[in-house]
């Protein structure tokens, strides 16, 4: 198992007098084995565990529940915390322990009031918990300010993802994106076209990539690149594959081409971040 982690990791277990304030905040990839979690206590301040790929297994009492890729689940202070990352699954988790006044106010506004809620794999969250992770990391002028923003604007951000799903006339109509963009991120490595998702939906290529665009903002091409460029920045710090093998992994057999496309998007080459994230 991997961890990618902003804040102090050992001992952050506190509550802050804040309005809300992160104690830290990171990423988890579950390595060859399953990993458990088991805090029979919980803790001081709240989690929030966000579900991008894979699974994690919840032991509840005597009930288990499954919370799959989209899914994000919360923990008040106290609450017993018993989680498995599933390795089977490839399973990846960003979590977030916060705490403050206003804490427990923004999640029953943001309507998290059970464990588990299935919002969907939203990639403006997935950033602004990359952002986060950031700012701990390097801690620049009033990182702390910027921190507490991006925490209000996350539970905003998932909480409207989690409402348009629980819409009837919303899900109705992109309930067949849904199922393409699950598609993507679990087989971003085959050579499928646009055409080949539009037939998936049964649509035609013009209304497919109307639809898309309107669902996630971006146009399918788009999406794509951007899911196989960050499912290979995370092969290139949790495995020891080479870069032709991770080009390969993600759905570029040209590794020259893979380098290009990576630097035009990521401002580096690949050999030049695995570096980096190496130090």
């Amino acid at each position: 198992m991997i961890t990618i982690g902003g804040g102090n990791l050992y001992n952050s277990d506190r509550v802050r007098s804040e309005y809300i304030a992160i104690n830290n905040c990171g990423l988890t990839i579950a390595g060859q084995a399953d990993s458990t979690t088991l805090r029979p206590r919980g803790r001081s301040d709240y989690l929030l565990l966000y579900v991008w790929e894979g699974m994690l297994r919840l032991q509840e009492a005597r009930q288990r529940l499954l919370a799959p890729a989209g899914s994000v689940v919360v923990y008040r202070p106290g609450e017993r915390q018993h989680y498995t990352h599933v390795a089977q699954e490839r399973t990846q988790v960003y979590w977030l322990h916060f705490s403050g006044t206003g804490a427990e106010d923004l999640l029953q506004k943001a309507g998290f009031s059970e464990r588990i809620a299935p919002v969907g794999c939203v990639p403006e969250a997935r950033e602004l918990l990359r952002r986060l992770i950031h700012e701990l990391q390097f801690r620049q002028e009033q990182y702390e300010m910027f921190c507490q923003a991006q925490i209000v604007l996350l539970l905003a951000t998932l909480s409207r993802s989690w409402q348009q799903r629980e819409n009837a006339p919303f899900a109705q109509k992109y309930r067949r994106l849904s199922a393409v963009i699950g598609h993507m991120h679990a087989n971003c490595q085959q050579p499928l076209s646009v055409g080949d998702f539009a037939q998936m939906c049964d649509l035609s290529e013009y209304h497919f990539i109307h639809l898309f665009r309107e669902y996630t903002g971006e146009a399918p091409y788009a999406y794509l690149t951007r899911l196989r460029l960050e499912k290979a920045k995370d092969l290139m710090v949790s495995t020891t594959l080479n870069i032709s093998e991770i080009a390969a992994a993600v759905g570029y057999p040209n590794p020259l081409y893979f380098s290009r496309l990576f630097r035009r998007h990521m401002g580096a080459s690949p050999s030049q971040f695995r570096k980096a994230m190496g130090n």
